[in-house]
């Protein structure tokens, strides 16, 4: 671009330097030649009325011995005079050329002869019905001029072509150098790499708001780029951790689908096929979590108001088959919070849901609404820091045993965590190991009506 631009300017600037060079040459050659032509008719009048008095009765031998005089006095003036009697020149004169007679009509006539050398501005002017007096002036001296003038402005307007040239380049480099920034920018875009590049965005033109628009969109697929590496990583962690949790289940339905091709006794085939359904559960309960942990990835909320109390309550009366021998309560004020009533109830029952499976017969586990949210307690096993750092990860398990004996997937808390961010919320742990466990589940969220609420049975 940087090169078409400099020979637009070129071929613009150009022949319009030339062009303004022959004109002022020539329109200064015509300014010089019209006052040499009113200098030489105002010295023609001075002469010719000299002559007039001299020459205006004489006769033809007499006009002759002053035609030789007058021609040799003022030739010596520079001022060459031509007399013609009866159109034919005397005194030995001869006209330059045949068109001079034109001049010999009976009335004042003035001819630029160019076509002879030197070039000649003649005048002439009867003095009777005989004589005509012819004066010729040397008008050569113009045209040198001119021709030098023409050779001094062309050679001008060559050295400001070449000038013009070179600041044209530097013009044209300047004017594209943001375009040249911009054209990096989308290649280094292109090449996905993370190469700065200086935009012109704080030029107030076209160029500046070209480049503040061409910035952000950068800065926008930057983001994208990251936000879908991370969670191109992220599915691929989950995969991963997806495909080392179904080994083990797979590989012992394999194990004792083998068993049972065999001869076995009842009890010993019901024990394994008891085993296989546990099995074939926790793989059902795998999938499930997963579809749910799935689908919310991408999924935006239709929050209501909602029941903190009812939520934690529901949450009692579905699990309370589970808790053998578990106390579960609820305490706390009710508060309101603006969500989605069937998220935030799947978050309470997986968190209560790991509380039973942490606890054993005779423990307690209380539910505790909070202004903002609600917190799940337990008195179970507790968890490490190492435990609670990875809580949330896929398919982490703190005691692997105690997980099978349960049969979870490993994707409860991931779930909860993927919730409390729906709801621009936070889930906080407090624990050590054999002390039990505190999760709280806190929103900044507040509902725009505490009218209505959603209640779950």
């Amino acid at each position: 671009m940087k090169r078409r631009l400099t020979i637009l300017i070129l071929v613009i600037t150009v022949p319009v330097l030339f062009f303004m060079a022959w004109f002022i040459s020539d329109r200064s050659f015509s300014l010089s030649m019209e006052r040499e032509k009113q200098r030489v008719q105002m010295t023609e009048t001075i002469v010719f009325r000299e002559i007039q008095k001299t020459m205006m009765q004489t006769e033809y031998i007499n006009a002759v011995a002053y035609a030789q005089q007058y021609h040799d006095y003022y030739l010596a003036q520079g001022i060459e005079l031509i007399f013609c009697w009866n159109s034919q020149p005397i005194a030995g004169a001869q006209l330059p050329d045949s068109k001079y007679a034109e001049l010999l009509q009976g009335q004042r006539r003035a001819l630029l002869d160019t076509e002879n050398h030197p070039e000649r501005y003649v005048v002439a002017e009867p003095v009777n019905s005989h004589l005509t007096m012819i004066l010729l002036r040397d008008v050569s001296d113009l045209y040198l001029m001119k021709r030098n003038y023409q050779s001094l402005a062309f050679g001008c307007a060559g050295i400001a072509s070449v000038l013009l040239c070179i600041l044209a380049m530097v013009f044209a480099g300047i004017l594209t150098h943001p375009i040249r920034n911009l054209t990096h920018a989308a290649q280094a875009l292109t090449k996905h790499t993370e190469q700065e590049i200086s935009l012109p965005v704080g030029r107030r033109d076209e160029i500046g708001t070209l480049a503040r628009a061409f910035s952000d969109m950068h800065k926008a697929i930057q983001t994208r780029e990251n936000q879908l590496r991370e969670e191109s990583d992220s599915r691929q962690a989950l995969l991963d951790a997806l495909a080392h949790e179904m080994r083990t289940p797979l590989t012992s339905l394999l194990g004792n689908a083998r068993l049972l091709q065999g001869e076995l006794p009842a009890d010993e085939r019901r024990k394994i096929a008891d085993s296989m359904a546990k099995e074939i559960h926790r793989l059902s309960d795998m999938d499930q979590q997963l579809m749910k942990l799935t689908n919310l990835r991408h999924g935006e909320i239709e929050p209501d108001p909602v029941s903190v109390l009812s939520i934690l309550n529901g949450t009692v009366e579905r699990l309370k088959h589970q808790a053998e021998g578990i106390t579960m309560d609820v305490i706390g004020q009710d508060s309101i919070l603006y969500g989605d009533c069937e998220l935030l109830s799947i978050l309470s029952d997986n968190l209560t849901a790991n509380a039973i499976h942490a606890s054993e017969p005779g423990m307690k586990i209380t539910l505790i609404a909070e202004p903002q949210g609600f917190s799940v307690q337990d008195q179970g096993i507790g968890m490490t820091e190492k435990a609670l750092r990875r809580a949330c990860e896929p398919f982490w398990k703190a005691d692997k045993a105690r997980t099978r004996r349960h049969g979870g997937a490993g994707l409860g808390l991931s779930l909860c965590q993927r919730i409390a961010e729906l709801h621009h919320g936070t889930l906080s742990f407090e624990s050590s190991p054999g002390a039990g466990t505190k999760v709280t589940f806190t929103t900044s969220i507040q509902p725009v009506d505490d009218s209505v609420t959603c209640s779950v049975s």
